[in-house]
């Protein structure tokens, strides 16, 4: 009689990925929605539509070593590793408290920058639970978790010396094309970010991370050549992918044209943007 031997895995973090162009409705934000409308609106979104998360060479070496998954779902990423059968908060294969994960981030949707409200300007993206140490001085915020009611800012924003020395966490051919770093140490600053205990043992509330994007916020100008006429809302206003913002009072506008009932004035996509001083607005032509 053989013995059926059954691996048990078990997770050590999750980290949710939202972008409020995706998640929002029109004026509607999602984290002010109830249950039932995020869950309508999760249903539509996968966050590997603009952006993947790539584990780098050692640490890929590391998660087979250690026996460890990586899951992505819709809206978050798992990381999961085997644990003994006699304690499932015992990793099969011993984790030290100076064990870290690097992965790389890349935006694959070419118009990430101009749906989200974040001015990059060639700099890196660091996402960590732990300081980390820099030639020039820095303003670090560790990642998000869950439920804190927070945006991605420049805060996590790198550039310089200090963008050279983070790139080095990855190899050279890796480093090209990086627009961000997710960093997280077994042991973090603070223990509620930690990925496991003092003891080496996976923490019975296992840390819940966030990166959530806000949506650009653009003053939409409408522009109709037959008529020759060009006019402005007097706001910014959100994009979004879902959702309906109407614009139908003359209040809306700075100059509204004549006939204003005669005209109906969509929403933007986000593939026509301009910056001019300081300012950005989004072009319709009607």
């Amino acid at each position: 009689m053989t013995m059926k031997v059954t691996s048990i895995y078990r997770p050590i973090f999750r980290l949710s990925i939202y972008h409020n162009y995706f998640l929002n409705d029109g004026t509607d934000q999602f984290i002010s929605m109830n249950d039932e409308a995020q869950q309508r609106q999760l249903k539509k979104y996968q966050w590997q539509d603009f952006m993947e998360i790539v584990p780098s060479a050692k640490t890929k070496a590391m998660l087979q070593g250690q026996l460890m998954v990586v899951k992505p779902f819709p809206d978050q990423l798992l990381i999961a590793l085997k644990v003994t059968s006699g304690d499932e908060r015992v990793p099969y294969i011993s984790l030290s408290s100076d064990q870290d994960l690097v992965f790389k981030l890349r935006f694959k949707d070419p118009f990430f920058d101009n749906y989200t409200q974040l001015e990059r300007e060639g700099e890196l993206l660091y996402f960590s639970n732990k300081t980390p140490v820099l030639p020039a001085a820095h303003d670090f915020r560790t990642i998000h978790s869950f439920n804190q009611q927070a945006t991605v800012t420049d805060k996590f924003l790198f550039g310089g010396d200090n963008k050279t020395e983070l790139l080095q966490l990855l190899g050279k051919e890796e480093a090209s094309q990086t627009d961000g770093i997710l960093h997280l140490f077994m042991q973090g600053d603070n223990s509620n970010k930690s990925l496991i205990n003092n003891d080496g043992r996976i923490k019975s509330n296992i840390p819940h991370f966030k990166i959530q994007f806000d949506n650009q916020k653009t003053i939409w100008k409408y522009i109709h050549k037959r008529e020759g006429f060009e006019t402005e809302t007097k706001q910014e206003w959100p994009l979004t992918r879902y959702g309906y913002i109407p614009l139908d009072k003359p209040s809306d506008f700075k100059s509204p044209p004549p006939g204003l009932d005669n005209y109906k004035f969509p929403n933007p996509n986000p593939t026509q943007i301009k910056f001019i001083a300081n300012k950005s607005y989004s072009e319709i032509f009607i």
